[in-house]
């Protein structure tokens, strides 16, 4: 007997075992029930119609307390067998309400109510199991996939997005430590940078960033699945960490200052000194800035800016105020984006490459 065949028989016989237990649990219980109302049934014949009033309602009050008893042993064992409260932890939580609802109903002596509930939390925790059981065959279907990667965020759950991702998958962590992938499952495949992918993959940054700090990872990657990303994730973990530490509550903000098409601004003293007018006003209210290629004799500034996002607003104003000064420039601001000049995640042939500007 190969061993896989000894842990399939020792893992059939333990559920055989287990279910013989439950079997004879419930039938001694049954035993009890009954001997308890044969000696209720005697007092009661004994005692006259006030003992068969007291006699009812002590069984309807036992039945209710074994109905909720069962209930809970239900609701126990379909967490353990599917994690319900990790796949459908609003189900589970429903039912957590209802259950003390139930109690509550016992306490005050509405047995009615709380049978009633009952029923309805069995139903509940059906399709709790239901639902956890697909989630877990999806979840395990994953594994094998190949994701494409956006972004690593501070965050330690499983979380999902939604369905905002490239050709419209669910975009959802893969958490590693107390760091995640966010990722959506994707064929191997070269990514064209035509722009409704350029488009899906930015909007998918600008959903996390309005709740986490992101690392961005180059456009288009791929990982053949999540085990290999897994790894990824634990040999660059002090370097992600390190990035996530650098750009917290940041976002990236550009300016590029450009010359009206009718301005001739040749004299190239004013120049940098209307260039380093304006660097300087705006490095006030940013953490760190790159310049960036200046591709035209109109562009005088081009830079991208480290800005903490309780500060974008203060960052927009001194933009307006700068505007104001110089009327001879345009000067065009795009953002937030994600700190692509500031970190920035490579996978190459040496694994996940992180690069940042200090």
């Amino acid at each position: 007997m190969t061993k896989k065949k000894y842990e399939d028989l020792r893992k059939k016989r333990f559920k055989q075992r287990e279910e013989r237990l439950k079997r004879e649990r419930e039938r001694i219980r049954e035993q009890n029930l009954l001997l308890k109302q044969r000696k209720w049934a005697e007092a009661a014949r004994r005692k006259g119609i006030k003992a068969q009033l007291l006699w009812e309602k002590r069984l309807e009050q036992e039945k209710t307390r074994e109905e909720i008893r069962n209930v809970r042993m239900v609701v126990e064992e379909i967490e353990e067998k599917t994690k319900a409260s990790l796949y459908v932890p609003e189900i589970k939580k429903k039912i957590n309400e209802m259950l003390e609802e139930a109690d509550k109903s016992f306490d005050l002596a509405e047995y009615d109510k709380a049978i009633k509930l009952s029923l309805e939390i069995k139903e509940l925790a059906e399709k709790a199991r239901l639902e956890a059981s697909r989630a877990e065959e999806k979840r395990k279907r994953r594994k094998e996939e190949a994701k494409y990667f956006y972004c690593v965020i501070p965050f330690s759950k499983e979380k999902s997005f939604g369905n905002i991702g490239v050709k419209n998958g669910e975009v959802y962590t893969i958490p590693y430590r107390d760091i995640a992938a966010v990722v959506s499952d994707s064929p191997m495949k070269d990514y064209e940078l035509t722009e409704d992918n350029t488009r899906r993959h930015e909007a998918v940054l600008r959903q996390v960033m309005e709740e986490h700090t992101v690392v961005p990872v180059e456009f288009g990657t791929t990982i053949k699945n999540e085990r290999i990303l897994r790894r990824l994730l634990r040999k660059a973990y002090d370097p992600a960490r390190e990035c996530l530490k650098l750009v917290d509550s940041m976002v990236e903000l550009g300016v590029k200052g450009v010359l009206d098409k009718d301005i001739v601004f040749v004299d190239h003293e004013k120049r940098k000194e209307c260039v380093s007018d304006i660097l300087g006003s705006l490095n006030t209210r940013a953490k760190q800035a790159v310049m960036g290629d200046l591709f035209s004799d109109r562009l005088l500034l081009n830079a991208s800016f480290l800005v903490d996002k309780e500060g974008m607003n203060a960052f927009s104003n001194e933009v307006t105020n700068l505007q104001e000064k110089y009327p001879v420039l345009k000067l065009l601001y795009s953002g937030p984006w994600a700190p692509y000049n500031f970190v920035y995640i490579k996978i190459g042939a040496e694994g996940m490459e992180i690069s940042k500007n200090r």
